[in-house]
């Protein structure tokens, strides 16, 4: 058995560049990109501190106070970690838990169905429980009750902010909108 005879393929012409066009070309994107990450035209993001949260913690915890409620609060980034966290005395030993998992409920799936609050998400996925069987199996960090409110500066996701402890979760969210208010304002001045 004999081979048959190799096919001669023509060769290809060389696509290379000489060491000086190579640099310029090096050196534009360079200058391109060095020029548009300047300040002048990069955008300046509002950042979620922790003097920002502690403010907007302390708010949430006082308005829950003057309604006679002790909770906790936590504040998360936008990844779901924790930035924030603190328990009123007295407050349910489950308030702690629970109001990560509202926090981390809302910033994990309030922007997916464009929406800012737990009670906006439980109203959501009693409309559509076709949106439930999506998170069925996922995370159990997951709580879809009312106490949750997202963080927002312009469109801009920073976090979320959660109280539980009240009698009643649509209080816990009463009480974490004006946190997350307070935020909000700081941000604008």
């Amino acid at each position: 058995m004999s081979m048959p005879p190799l096919k001669r393929i023509p060769a290809r012409r060389s696509m290379t560049l000489d060491a000086s066009a190579a640099f310029q070309r090096c050196r534009s994107f360079m200058m391109l990109a060095l020029l548009f990450s300047s300040p002048v035209y990069a955008a300046s993001p509002a950042a979620l501190t922790l003097p920002l949260s502690m403010d907007a913690a302390n708010e949430a915890v006082r308005v829950c106070q003057a309604k006679g409620f002790k909770v906790a609060v936590t504040i998360v980034d936008p990844d779901g970690v924790i930035k924030l966290q603190a328990r009123d005395d007295g407050s349910p030993i489950h308030s702690q838990a629970f109001s990560f998992r509202k926090a981390y409920t809302v910033v994990s799936m309030g922007p997916m169905f464009g929406l800012d609050t737990g009670t906006a998400l439980v109203k959501f996925l009693s409309t559509y429980p076709s949106g439930m069987a999506n998170v069925g199996g996922g995370s159990t960090e997951l709580l879809f009750v009312p106490g949750g409110v997202l963080i927002r500066s312009g469109k801009e996701v920073l976090g979320a902010i959660a109280v539980s402890g009240s009698p009643l979760s649509t209080d816990d969210e009463l009480c974490a909108a004006a946190g997350a208010a307070r935020i909000q304002t700081a941000l604008q001045q």
